[in-house]
């Protein structure tokens, strides 16, 4: 089958990661890469946000503003239920559209932040999260810009990453430097690529 997914809290390092699991030959499929484009003028779901959220999401220039959009939906869980049940089962049908093509070529990796929360894991075989401790998240999104009201907002969005991680088959803890980040992300590497099955044409 060859479905592997990473995913993990939000500023916990999954986008590290997967770039260094794409320098070492992986095809990386990025969900919020597919959400922002769904978001872009002719996007999928852009009119329809805007329809859901109003004119005041809008810039000048006819983009959607993700800050002030992402400033509604984390202050007001109804809006957020809104704005995925819009979104998910586009992005959904994309990264499976997207799978199916590059998975043909060699390993690929699909990386969702909310994969648990939607129950994407079940159509994984393998499951890998990286987790942090609170305050590095907080520590993180602050380095952003995020006030710290707003920061905390998004992490309580989440599912919790000790559960994340429960339901995860490999977890990669990022509290240390970027070389322990990278040892684990090499186990991480040679772990499924052990397993991986090349097609058979």
């Amino acid at each position: 089958m060859n479905r592997y997914a990473l995913t993990g809290g939000i500023a916990s390092g999954k986008s590290m990661v997967s770039g260094l699991l794409e320098t070492w030959g992986w095809q990386i499929i990025d969900s919020d890469v597919i959400a922002r484009g769904l978001l872009e003028p002719g996007g999928g779901a852009y009119k329809k946000v805007i329809d859901s959220f109003g004119s005041s999401i809008v810039y000048s220039d006819s983009s959607i503003d993700r800050s002030r959009l992402g400033n509604i939906v984390f202050t007001d869980p109804e809006k957020r239920g809104l704005l995925n049940s819009i979104l998910h089962p586009l992005i959904r049908a994309e990264w499976q559209f997207q799978h199916s093509v590059l998975v043909q070529r060699g390993p690929t990796l699909v990386v969702i932040p909310l994969l648990h929360e939607t129950e994407a894991n079940l159509w994984f075989e393998s499951v890998a999260c990286v987790g942090c401790s609170f305050d590095r998240q907080m520590a993180r999104l602050r380095q952003r810009g995020l006030m710290p009201e707003q920061a905390e907002a998004r992490i309580s969005a989440q599912m919790k990453v000790e559960d994340k991680a429960k339901h995860s088959d490999v977890v990669i803890w990022n509290n240390g430097s970027k070389e322990l980040l990278e040892d684990q992300a090499r186990l991480l590497d040679g772990r499924w690529k052990s397993v991986y099955k090349a097609p058979p044409f």
